[in-house]
């Protein structure tokens, strides 16, 4: 964001809410949206702290309902660049703390685990396990994985351990892929695979 804006270039934001994900955030985030000082939607939360940002130039909501419409163009309204406190600002780091708190695996999505033996895209398989968990879309990451090809599944890991020799986090790769197929094919409960990392 910093970089694109620094050479001179107009940065559009696409999917400022992750496709609706923010707006309807799990429990324990809402309830620290809930104790803030400023009452606002999760929605208006996520894209008044894009609308702070003074490199975005555009920020695109999808909206499919009047209601819709009428909180972005309010919200809209109520922001604008170094518009925000310092605890409002504080109250994001507690937020995305309390996020990657719900996370199971701790995959960063950079990618160092690939390419796989057998082709697998491992940051694609833990993100569909932990967006699934964090924003309480658990049977929405299932039905995506269930559709995908049986090689291109958890299950098709032949556990050689590569990828885990090349991960900064040292997440024990082959086991969490064992687990990832519970969950999202099995049904298996988190909780009863989570272990420690």
């Amino acid at each position: 964001l910093r970089y694109a804006a620094s050479k001179g270039l107009a940065v559009v934001i696409m999917e400022p809410i992750l496709g609706g994900r923010l707006a309807e955030p799990p429990e324990p985030v809402q309830q620290i949206w809930d104790g803030a000082p400023v009452k606002r939607t999760p929605a208006s939360w996520a894209l008044n702290w894009l609308w702070d940002q003074p490199e975005v130039s555009v920020v695109l909501s999808g909206m499919s309902t009047m209601q819709h419409v009428t909180e972005n163009v309010e919200s809209a309204g109520q922001s604008g660049i170094a518009s925000m406190s310092r605890e409002e600002l504080d109250l994001y780091d507690t937020v995305r703390a309390k996020y990657q708190e719900l996370c199971p695996i701790p995959c960063t999505n950079c990618k160092y685990c690939l390419p796989c033996t057998v082709d697998l895209d491992i940051p694609r398989l833990f993100a569909m396990l932990n967006q699934g968990v964090m924003y309480n879309r658990l049977e929405d990451a299932a039905r995506r994985y269930q559709r995908m090809d049986d090689e291109k599944k958890a299950t098709a890991c032949i556990a050689c351990r590569q990828c885990e020799e090349k991960c900064p986090q040292s997440i024990p790769i082959s086991e969490w892929m064992v687990h990832v197929h519970e969950i999202l094919e099995e049904g298996k409960d988190l909780e009863a695979c989570v272990f420690p990392v």
